[in-house]
């Protein structure tokens, strides 16, 4: 039997996943994600850490499972970059994804290129999240670092560097970077002249599913990884999930839910889009002749987290289950008592893009309790859905046949079937539990040639997908719900921008 190891570093886990060659699960082990944070607020990474931790997770899997492993592969968040220096070696701290403290480096990018013209070559807004805002950052506030960087690679790439001593990323990385040309797949000269960042300190951008080379001596020592084992390149950490679901061979789209939420529309091979800004980020796929239209929540698992142990701490620490609490919530009202949540708790994400944006309950009275505001929270996050998923529809110009959900929340019923009412379609429930690292390990299985593809992959592991289907009589309720939230939400914004001019 051949076996498969997934590596997937994520916001909130740093996971090793063991797959046997026919995408079953054998083992997985995690350990959680290390976040720094600053004197000033602002949240970094160690790639020392990152790359320790991972070479540890490795050799306790191998330990346990004495397994052949015929290919290895890496799935991480974007956005944020690891720095490599010339005799190899890294600059340690790498801002989070979510860090926003390049904003001044955004409007420098904005000085030399307008918004328009950066989102008509990269199908990205003007966000400092994104990488190369964080390059320019590191160059004014670290100038020794910089000059000493000969790449910047995003975490994926680094442990795919660590374990070949290769520097490459993939098209779905690479559309995180704000530096990309999104109709050309490649690094954009245009841009990165103008801000003044060398073209020659990019990786080398290739297909995912590709294999780049081998595991060396150096990180098998380290990684308990055997030499010579073959590195598949994997991709950002939602494109990789999509493969436990149909939405690769249907007219679907993936919500591919942790503490984040995202929400892509795939196209079909070759299908052009425009690449007009209507609120989404428009990106290009694990395939190269594909696109995937993007919105996200930043903070939905997140949110819902933060108000289960907010609002029902006092029956969690009596030892009350969230599955019991969950019961009690979905008996409970939460909008339609007027109780309405803005999930912005980490800015906002589609279609109003603000890094800087609060979250805010709105109608809130004396007579609530935990159960009122959980359900609140819930219902408001899907409706935020709703709004993500009639902008892609709107700019894709077809209406999706249904929404494939992976990740954490796929297992909250309560969840996905207030989120099937709200927006009236069909819910395909992912019965894996590790999507994102089932993903990435088959890329490695097509990269060695057990499968021709994604489409072969997905359409062998989706078949015992759970589906879920929208009451139709609950349609006008949350109709009217829908309006009230939507009208609210314009006036929510100016209420948060002069409180925001207030703190500032």
């Amino acid at each position: 039997m051949k076996y498969l190891l997934a590596i997937d570093l994520g916001t909130t886990n740093w996971k090793v996943a063991l797959y046997s060659i026919h995408g079953k699960l054998v083992d997985i082990l995690r350990t959680p994600t290390i976040t720094h944070c600053d004197e000033s607020g602002n949240s970094y990474y160690d790639a020392t850490e990152i790359w320790g931790r991972t070479s540890e997770l490795c050799r306790n899997m191998l330990q346990k499972h004495a397994v052949s492993i015929a290919a290895v592969s890496v799935t991480s968040v974007a956005e944020s970059i690891v720095g490599i220096k010339a005799n190899g070696e890294v600059i340690a701290e790498v801002l989070a994804w979510f860090d926003v403290r390049a904003a001044k480096q955004i409007y420098e990018i904005e000085s030399l290129i307008s918004a328009d013209e950066i989102y008509s070559i990269t199908g990205l807004d003007m966000n400092p999240i994104f990488s190369l805002p964080k390059i320019m950052w590191i160059r004014e506030n670290r100038p020794k670092d910089y000059e000493k960087a000969v790449k910047w690679l995003q975490i994926a790439d680094y442990i795919n560097y660590k374990l070949t001593g290769e520097f490459v990323t993939d098209y779905t990385l690479a559309s995180r970077t704000l530096a990309y040309d999104i109709r050309r797949k490649d690094w954009s000269r245009t841009i990165l002249d103008k801000v003044g960042v060398p073209i020659s300190v990019m990786p080398q951008i290739i297909e995912s599913g590709t294999r780049i080379g081998a595991v060396r001596n150096i990180a098998s020592v380290q990684t308990g990884i055997p030499a010579g084992t073959p590195v598949v390149v994997g991709g950002n950490d939602h494109p990789c999930a999509s493969l436990a679901t149909s939405v690769v061979t249907e007219n679907s789209i993936l919500d591919s839910s942790g503490t984040a939420e995202s929400f892509l529309y795939i196209t079909k091979p070759g299908h052009q889009i425009r690449i007009e800004f209507k609120g989404q980020r428009t990106c290009s796929f694990l395939q190269r002749d594909r696109y995937a239209l993007w919105g996200g929540i930043i903070s939905s698992g997140r949110s819902f987290d933060w108000a289960m142990t907010t609002f029902e701490a006092k029956d969690l620490q009596n030892g009350t289950s969230r599955e019991a609490i969950l019961e009690r919530v979905a008996k409970a009202k939460g909008m339609s008592s007027g109780l309405i949540f803005y999930p912005h708790i980490r800015g906002s994400g589609a279609p109003y893009w603000n890094p800087n944006a609060s979250g805010a309950f709105v109608g809130i009275r004396d007579l609530f309790n935990g159960d009122n505001f959980m359900r609140s929270v819930i219902e408001s996050l899907c409706m935020q859905a709703r709004i993500i998923v009639e902008m892609e529809q709107e700019v894709a110009g077809c209406e999706a046949k249904k929404i494939c959900v992976v990740g954490g929340s796929s297992n909250n019923l309560l969840w996905q079937r207030i989120k099937a009412d709200i927006l009236q379609k069909e819910l395909e429930l992912s019965n894996n539990p590790e999507a994102t690292s089932f993903g990435v390990a088959m890329l490695g299985a097509i990269g060695i040639g057990e499968y021709s593809g994604i489409e072969e992959v997905s359409r062998i592991m989706c078949k015992d997908n759970v589906m879920v289907y929208p009451d139709e009589n609950m349609a006008e309720y949350y109709e009217e719900l829908y309006d009230q939230y939507c009208r609210a939400y314009r006036h929510i914004q100016e209420v948060d921008a002069i409180i925001r001019e207030g703190r500032e």
